[in-house]
């Protein structure tokens, strides 16, 4: 049965039972009016259900991509942490070793000139200093001379290179570990600075001032750097 049949079927129930207007208006009312509101419903529910899956399908997708992007920062972190701390224990090491006043060098006053030309060969010294060396009256302050400038060198080459390796990639460190980091550069740096100016000025108090640095500054952010570290990479991993 069509819409319009049903319509004249129930007006022709409605005038045959002696129903007026206001009853043919009911009985209208009452077929449409109730079809017309389940389907509105009907409608808005099923547009509704579709409002509600884009909506989770864009949580979802905001929340892939929030995970993803957490992974991926958590990834480069447990990468470059080690490197970080590899380049601060080499600086360490070998700023401990310049600024250290129990400095130990081999006596080459006392080698034989065999011995002595054996031994410079295994150096890293290059020939002009060897020459030196070789001719100088006093030789083991020669030796030391030269050491120490060697040292300080490649204390600074150390040192330069964690800065420059902190600076690049510190923004993917959490914000205390990068602020440890230039603390202790800050140390290092001060702590060879009073070695040479007092090397040089054959000022030793000023020489133990370096050593005084960083015993008092540099070695607990070292350990503190280290905990730390231990502690994030420990985190990562129990998360991958």
């Amino acid at each position: 049965m069509t819409i319009i049949d049903a319509v004249l079927k129930l007006l022709v129930e409605a005038l045959t039972y002696g129903g007026g207007v206001a009853v043919v208006g009911y009985l209208l009312f009452q077929y449409f009016g109730k079809n017309w509101i389940e389907s509105k419903f009907a409608q808005s529910l099923e547009q509704h259900k579709h409002q509600q899956a884009l909506e989770l399908q864009r949580l979802h997708l905001e929340i892939d991509s929030m995970l993803s992007g957490t992974l991926k920062l958590q990834e480069r972190e447990f990468q470059l942490l080690p490197e970080a701390w590899q380049k601060l224990d080499e600086a360490h090491a070998l700023v401990n070793l310049l600024v250290s006043p129990g400095q130990e060098y081999p006596n080459v006053d006392r080698m034989t000139l065999p011995e002595l030309e054996e031994f410079l060969s295994k150096s890293e010294f290059t020939e002009t200093q060897k020459q030196r060396i070789r001719i100088a009256s006093n030789r083991l302050k020669v030796y030391e001379e030269i050491t120490f400038w060697l040292r300080l060198k490649r204390v600074k080459i150390a040192i330069r290179d964690l800065q420059n390796f902190v600076a690049r990639n510190g923004i993917f460190f959490p914000v205390s570990i990068k602020d440890k980091f230039s603390l202790i550069l800050n140390s290092f740096w001060s702590a060879i600075t009073s070695k040479e100016v007092g090397y040089e000025a054959e000022n030793y108090k000023m020489q133990n001032e370096g050593w005084t640095k960083i015993q008092e500054e540099a070695e607990p952010l070292y350990k503190a750097i280290e905990d730390e570290i231990q502690a994030r990479l420990n985190s990562h991993s129990k998360c991958r």
